[in-house]
């Protein structure tokens, strides 16, 4: 139904006015759009005395009723939002998102899930596939494989809208269910590809973020205790190897190879499984020693919190993420003339088009242009 007005959302308590100090009254979410009303019970009920200005108070479990009831309500705004978005509201969504039984047989987030586990791809991959699993599942409006419209996939866009803000971003949480939309189609399962008349652009990738050399030395002389210098120091050591999160947090000390006067690792990289080599520099080797040649000392996660503090301290004006460190390596080697065919094989890229990424962002040899053109004018 086309919207003509602002939808409504409100919690209401007792609405049949019952409810006493003895007999429990029940805790409902009611949502009008255009003249239509419709209630979806919450599962809270409680006594008269435990109810006080909208929320469950004196109950022995008032935390978690109360939370229960701010996430369905969260849960019900986000996708009336969504519909509002595209002009179109259907109260039967939203009411049979949460009341209707799943047959097993139908059951297509169950069956995703399995696919995901079943799915040879690395394990890094594989929890952001998901990632968009959860993302579906907390909507709510897709459970079944007759929910896959296009219709609903629109809908599911605009909710994911809420959730991040980069183009790319929401790219990605549909690049990764479409693999699996089409092994339903083969699977016999649903008929027609949902995605067949929607598009969804890519968005245009902010670039390659990386670091100077006297950006980089300026965090590496941080003053900084606890987590936070374990985190700039796994951000070094990233920043000296080119090494992912995934891969610097597997060294063990019986990895490293004594070559002459220096040490190096030979593995595979977790995301590709493409062999490397590297030469561990000095600063690697010291904050390896550090940690006593283990850095699985904090989580991607707590690193990137971290790193976004130590980019504040440091005076760092971009998104800091471990990620970095592997891009300042990579401009970092290129900027000290090392080959890119060299580079592209430190980094273990499957390819050199992966590398001339980097090169690009430099763009070295429009700046040599310059000098020679700055040579000549002051000849």
């Amino acid at each position: 139904m086309a919207v003509t007005a602002t939808p409504q959302i409100r919690i209401l308590y007792d609405r049949r006015k019952k409810a006493s100090s003895t007999v429990k009254g029940s805790v409902e979410i009611e949502i009008i759009s255009n003249g239509q009303r419709t209630r979806l019970a919450t599962g809270v009920c409680v006594l008269k005395q435990q109810w006080r200005a909208g929320e469950v108070v004196n109950h022995p479990k008032s935390e978690e009723l109360n939370q229960r009831i701010k996430d369905m309500y969260n849960d019900i705004f986000g996708r009336m939002t969504s519909m509002s978005r595209v002009g179109v509201i259907d109260l039967d969504v939203i009411k049979g998102s949460k009341a209707r039984v799943v047959d097993p047989n139908n059951d297509f987030l169950t069956w995703l899930e399995e696919r995901i586990m079943m799915r040879g791809v690395s394990e890094s991959t594989r929890r952001q596939h998901l990632v968009m699993h959860r993302c579906l599942k907390e909507w709510g409006v897709i459970r079944r494989f007759e929910d896959l419209t296009t219709r609903n996939l629109k809908l599911w866009d605009d909710h994911i809208r809420t959730k991040v803000s980069a183009q790319t971003s929401v790219h990605g949480y549909h690049k990764r269910l479409k693999p699996y939309i089409f092994e339903a189609i083969q699977f016999g399962l649903i008929k027609q590809n949902p995605y067949e008349t929607l598009r969804i652009p890519r968005g245009h990738s902010e670039g390659v973020k990386f670091l100077t050399e006297e950006e980089r030395d300026r965090i590496a002389q941080l003053e900084c205790f606890g987590p936070v210098e374990k985190a700039r120091d796994l951000f070094i050591f990233a920043c000296y190897t080119g090494l992912s999160y995934a891969d610097l947090v597997k060294i063990r000390k019986e990895d490293l190879i004594k070559q002459g006067d220096d040490y190096c690792i030979r593995d595979k990289r977790q995301k590709t499984n493409v062999p490397y080599t590297i030469v561990l520099l000095p600063q690697a080797m010291d904050i390896l020693r550090k940690y006593n040649y283990c850095l699985n000392v904090m989580t991607n996660q707590k690193c990137n919190e971290n790193l976004k503090l130590i980019a504040h301290m440091a005076n760092i004006h971009i998104n800091l993420t471990m990620h970095v460190g592997r891009h300042t390596f990579a401009t970092w080697a290129l900027n000290r003339g090392i080959g890119i065919e060299t580079v592209s094989k430190m980094l273990a890229h499957s390819n050199v088009t992966m590398t001339e990424k980097y090169a690009k962002v430099l763009q070295a040899s429009v700046v040599q242009g310059y000098d020679v053109l700055k040579a000549a004018a002051n000849a």
